[in-house]
């Protein structure tokens, strides 16, 4: 996930907005994965699957990466319009469907607050894909 996320980061424009936002977090979330070591069961969601096994491990990268574009999106949203309602922030701290979020996230960094606020507010939360 981590890869994914540098990959995101060296993708974007030099001059992009989001890579003075994304860099902190990055160099954070670098840190902190080196620091915490291998995916124990309870992070896996306390099921009791080892964490060698291969849909433990996705299933917990796959949360940490929504939870790192929400975390980004909720960020830039700060950066850009000032403090986000709380309402709007529960909706995207809620939402686990990525491409969503991902969608988001880039109305966050290229569109209007009204814009931002509508799409988030419009997509289902729960949803997971």
């Amino acid at each position: 996930m981590l890869r994914e996320a540098i990959d995101d980061f060296r993708r974007l424009p030099e001059d992009a907005p989001e890579r003075a936002v994304a860099l902190g977090r990055l160099l954070r979330f670098r840190a902190e994965v080196a620091k915490r070591g291998p995916v124990t069961p309870e992070e896996a969601g306390g099921s009791g699957v080892r964490d060698d096994h291969p849909g433990a491990r996705r299933a917990v990268h796959r949360a940490a990466r929504t939870q790192g574009i929400a975390q980004g999106a909720i960020a830039l949203y700060e950066a850009r319009f000032g403090p986000m309602p709380p309402l709007l922030r529960s909706a995207v701290e809620a939402m686990r469907d990525l491409p969503t979020l991902r969608t988001g996230l880039v109305l966050v960094g290229t569109g209007t607050r009204e814009e931002a606020h509508d799409a988030i507010t419009a997509a289902p939360a729960g949803h997971s894909s």
